[in-house]
C-alpha cells in the first residue's frame, strides 16, 4: 500500500469521518474467523456478567451474539490487530497533534459482534465519551466478516458528525444517514466520535463483524489486560503485540515503584 493512498483513506477519515477499504482480507478468512467466533460465544456466552433488566439498545444483548477480549483466546487475530494497511493509517491519526507527532496509542476495545434476526438496530451514539474534540482520540477499526446490507443489521453512519460537539438526540429524527455497504472481507475505519448506530436485522443471515478501538495512551481500555491475559499466551507475544496491548501503558502501583505513567519495559501479567 502506498503513502498516496495511506493519506487519501487518512484525509477521508478527517473530512468525513469514516471511510472503507474494501477485501482487505479473503472469504476463506473470513470463514475461519467466523467458526472461533461461533465457538466462543457458544463456550463463555452464558457466564457474560451482563447488565441485567437493562432494555437499552446498547446494553441490551438478547438479540445479538456477542464475544470479548478475543487477544487471550487466539494468536491469529493479532494478524487483524496489527494489519499494516491499518497501523500506516493510525499512525497518521492517532499520534496527530501529540508531542512532536510521536505518542503512542493502543488497542482499547476488542469485540466481535452478530446481531439476530428481530434485532431492531441500536441508537445513534458515539463511543469517544467526548464529541467534538479536535483531535482523533479513538479509531474503530470494524472487520466485515459477512456482507453488510440494508438486510443483515448494518452499520450506520451520519458523515462529518465527528466535528459536532453534541451528543445525538434520538428522539428527533437524524437526517442524513448513510447505510454501509460492502462485502466480507472489507474493514469500516472510523473517528469515534462519528454518530453512528445499527440497523434492523431482517433476515437470518450471519453477520459478524470484529469492532477494534484504538485509543491513545492515556484512554483506559474497556478491559483490564494485565488482569485477563493468561501468561502462557503472554510469553507468545511480540515486542509489537505486547505495545499493541498496552503493557507498557500501565500507570505504576505507587511512587516506589515507579513516577512515570509510561514504563520503558512491558508488565507481566500475574497469572
Amino acid at each position: 500500500m502506498t503513502n498516496k493512498k495511506i493519506y487519501t483513506y487518512v484525509n477521508k477519515i478527517e473530512k468525513y469521518g469514516y471511510v472503507v477499504i474494501n477485501n482487505l482480507i479473503s472469504k476463506k478468512e473470513c470463514k475461519k474467523y467466523k467458526i472461533l467466533l461461533e465457538k466462543y460465544y457458544k463456550k463463555y456466552n452464558k457466564k457474560y456478567a451482563l447488565p441485567k433488566n437493562n432494555k437499552s439498545s446498547l446494553a441490551d444483548k438478547s438479540l445479538e451474539k456477542v464475544v470479548f477480549n478475543l487477544h487471550n483466546k487466539d494468536l491469529s487475530w493479532f494478524k487483524l490487530f496489527e494489519n499494516k494497511t491499518i497501523i500506516k493509517i493510525l499512525d497518521v491519526i492517532l499520534k496527530k497533534g501529540s508531542y512532536k507527532n510521536s505518542e503512542p496509542y493502543y488497542l482499547n476495545n476488542i469485540s466481535a459482534r452478530s446481531p439476530l434476526k428481530g434485532n431492531k438496530g441500536q441508537q445513534i451514539h458515539v463511543d469517544s465519551n467526548l464529541p467534538g474534540v479536535n483531535y482523533n482520540l479513538v479509531t474503530n477499526v470494524q472487520w466485515l466478516f459477512d456482507d453488510f446490507n440494508k438486510e443483515n443489521g448494518s452499520t450506520y453512519l451520519v458523515a462529518k458528525t465527528h466535528k459536532i460537539k453534541k451528543f445525538a438526540d434520538n428522539k428527533k429524527n437524524i437526517k442524513n444517514k448513510i447505510l454501509v455497504k460492502a462485502k466480507q472481507g472489507s474493514v469500516l475505519i472510523y473517528n469515534a466520535n462519528l454518530w453512528h448506530g445499527g440497523s434492523e436485522k431482517k433476515n437470518d443471515n450471519s453477520r459478524w463483524a470484529l469492532i477494534l478501538g484504538y485509543a491513545r495512551w492515556f484512554i483506559k481500555p474497556s478491559f483490564d489486560y494485565l488482569q485477563n491475559t493468561p501468561l502462557k499466551i503472554f510469553n507468545q507475544l511480540s515486542k509489537n503485540q505486547k505495545s499493541i496491548l498496552g503493557f507498557n501503558l500501565i500507570p505504576p502501583k505507587d511512587e516506589f515503584t515507579r513516577t512515570t505513567r509510561r514504563s520503558t519495559f512491558f508488565e507481566k501479567p500475574k497469572f
